[in-house]
């Protein structure tokens, strides 16, 4: 009678090659669902615009657009639906044309929260500087750095992975500029502090009057930071 060890150890070490593959899937979903990766910039707009022509000297607008991917809570009741999205925009303005000192730059922020987002559908969050700001301070339509941060419920979007490198997704939320760590970290320095004597200037769409008609059709709602809770 032929012995049957050599088919057995044939069929136990086929049953052993799958337990790695399976245990390798698991890994894959918990990426594409990392929470510091849920939403990406996709894009960065900046134009000029005169608000439906009602404003003397020309506005500074910045659109942002989003790039939900996943939804990171394991209790969402949605999991299409990405809820509490901040965006933060910083722009630095070398007005002065002094590059070697970035205390001269004039910094400006804004933030505003999305509501909620549904997963691989665009949407656009815009920000606006006055014209009477851009004419005082002598600004161009495109800042010569920016960049946005985000967060996912309380959770920052990486812009830098754990060992410094860049995060590729994340590369229209930085300028060309600031993909180096040491070099995003030190603007972000001087921003840090030269965004506090322009507090308020820049700021998000509903905060402005006589908005361009591209800014409803494309704009999400939210959470209205400005207004007290009740």
């Amino acid at each position: 009678m032929p012995s049957l060890l050599p088919s057995c150890l044939a069929a136990l070490a086929l049953c052993l090659s799958f337990p790695p593959l399976l245990a390798q899937q698991p890994a894959a979903n918990a990426a594409a669902g990392a929470p510091d990766k849920a939403v990406l910039v996709k894009d960065v707009r900046f134009s000029q615009t005169r608000m439906n022509g009602m404003a003397t000297n020309p506005w500074n607008r910045v659109e942002v657009v989003l790039d939900a991917r996943s939804n990171p809570d394991p209790k969402a009741l949605n999991k299409r639906w990405v809820d509490r999205v901040k965006v933060t925009v910083t722009l630095g303005f070398n007005n002065k044309n002094n590059a070697k000192n970035l205390e001269e730059w004039s910094f400006y922020r804004a933030s505003a929260t999305v509501l909620t987002m549904e997963v691989n559908s665009a949407r656009s969050v815009f920000f606006y500087l006055p014209g009477d700001i851009v004419k005082r301070d002598a600004l161009r339509k495109d800042p010569d750095v920016h960049f946005v941060e985000l967060e996912v419920a309380g959770t920052p979007q990486s812009l830098f992975d754990a060992r410094g490198a860049f995060v590729a997704d994340q590369k229209a939320a930085v300028a060309k500029l600031l993909t180096e760590k040491a070099a995003f970290d030190n603007v972000k320095g001087f921003a840090d502090r030269g965004c506090l004597g322009n507090a308020g200037f820049l700021r998000p769409h509903y905060l402005v009057d006589n908005l361009e008609a591209d800014v409803a059709r494309f704009s999400p709602e939210f959470v209205r930071e400005d207004l007290s809770s009740r």
